[in-house]
């Protein structure tokens, strides 16, 4: 856990801001991404050159299962929903979560512009045909992902809906091919990471290529979809877990080292948690809080590595310099536990998504909440938006005009085309008005 101070005047604030952000987001390290990249490169080119033998051999090297090509595949049709080894509980569970994002997908799903008399501008948003959900199951099986991402295509209309996840040697866990199929996913594609990516991006001889991917992943995953994109839509850059928590002096202190635990506990060990707060009360406790309460979670290096290298306690001066901080990082996510949190709220910038006040913990919106838990990360927030049912469709504008509004519109289209040098395109315009003249 690694504790800071922020400097009191605004010159130095936004140099703390500058290198915090710096030293959190490894833009210092570019050695160590110039790698990555290579790695990741080499590994998308053998699959597009050699196509299900490098997915043989990449199965074996990264996933230790040996699989055929005949194997790749599971179709969601041959699944019995009913026969899956899992409980009455844990199926209601299932469906409650399905019901509210379903809710919230049709709720925000992108409405056409009216059209309306006989000239019009418009747009009409069309589904895509075939589009892969990531799901990591490399730590955990994130059966919650399977719905945060394939209930949105559902809603939007997609009709081919892929599960892209590790292959395991016991087989797709039971509550995720529960939630694929409430889902309405027509195939599980057990192929993961990078040579996964690469396999729905390029297609092989068994896999049929996808027209966009959606879903998080580790840095290895989030920077194959980086080089794939152009091949295939992405929806965002989405890689380990973060939070960050602002909170005052009313903030529950054992609340604050719960959730910031909540993160730690993803499993790669690349999480990051930060406490921005006014209180020095808190500042105090919440080491001693957040020990105390580890001490009854599970054994985890990777928890662990997050407790000592990926936790950080900001004590600020104003609440105003805390939601400052906060649009600079980014967060994946951000609790606000403060006396005031809509006034809080209003501040905040840049976030994947915001949860506000004591009785709404980051992981309610991981499972149940409604909004997809697929959230940009590493601060691509300021630039990217969460996860929703318009990333699963195409926009295409529409226009009809009459004579007379093409006559209304004539003398600047006409105009444009002599600014830019291009007479074919005022010709186009005004040859249609040639008979009347």
């Amino acid at each position: 856990m690694i504790f800071l101070n922020s400097p009191e005047t605004p010159s130095s604030f936004a140099e703390f801001c500058k290198d915090f952000c710096a030293r959190t987001r490894g833009e210092n390290n570019n050695a160590h991404k110039k790698l990555l990249q290579e790695q990741v490169a080499a590994i998308i080119a053998d699959v597009q050159q050699n196509g299900d033998e490098a997915l043989i051999r990449y199965a074996k090297k990264f996933d230790d299962i040996e699989l055929t090509p005949d194997q790749f595949i599971i179709n969601m049709a041959d699944v019995d929903a009913d026969s899956l080894a899992l409980s009455d509980d844990e199926k209601a569970a299932i469906r409650m979560a399905h019901e509210r994002i379903s809710a919230f997908a049709a709720m925000t799903k992108p409405r056409e512009i009216e059209r309306t008399g006989e000239s019009y501008v418009a747009q009409k948003y069309v589904p895509l045909d075939r589009v892969a959900c990531y799901v990591p199951c490399g730590s955990f099986p994130l059966v919650s992902t399977v719905l945060h991402t394939c209930v949105f295509a559902h809603v939007a209309g997609v009709e081919d809906i892929i599960v892209l996840t590790s292959p395991k040697k016991e087989g797709i866990y039971p509550a995720m091919l529960y939630a694929a199929k409430v889902a309405g996913v027509r195939s599980i594609v057990q192929l993961g990471g990078v040579y996964g990516v690469a396999a729905v991006a390029y297609g092989t001889q068994t896999i049929k290529k996808v027209q966009s991917i959606a879903g998080p992943g580790n840095a290895y995953v989030t920077e194959a979809k980086k080089q794939v994109f152009g091949a295939v839509n992405i929806d965002m850059l989405a890689g380990p877990s973060e939070i960050m928590i602002i909170a005052d002096d009313t903030a529950n202190h054992e609340y604050v080292a719960a959730d910031l635990l909540s993160q730690a506990e993803h499993g790669s060990g690349m999480e990051q948690a930060v406490l921005v707060t006014i209180s020095a009360s808190l500042t105090q406790s919440i080491q001693s809080c957040l020990l105390a309460q580890r001490q009854k979670l599970p054994p985890s290096a990777a928890m662990d590595r997050v407790i000592e290298n990926g936790i950080f306690v900001i004590n600020c001066k104003t609440i105003e310099d805390c939601a400052q901080i906060c649009n600079h990082y980014a967060p994946e996510h951000v609790e606000i536990l403060t006396k005031d949190p809509d006034y809080v709220e209003k501040m905040i910038t840049s976030a994947g998504a915001i949860m506000m006040g004591e009785w709404t913990p980051e992981p309610i919106g991981d499972f149940v909440a409604g909004s997809s838990h697929v959230l940009p990360t590493g601060g691509a927030a300021k630039i990217f938006s969460g996860l929703t049912t318009a990333h699963f469709m195409k926009k295409i504008g529409i226009q009809k005009f009459n004579q007379k509004t093409l006559g209304d519109l004539r003398f600047a289209a006409e105009k444009f085309a002599q600014m830019e040098q291009l007479p074919a395109h005022g010709r186009s315009v005004s040859i249609r008005f040639d008979a009347a003249e």
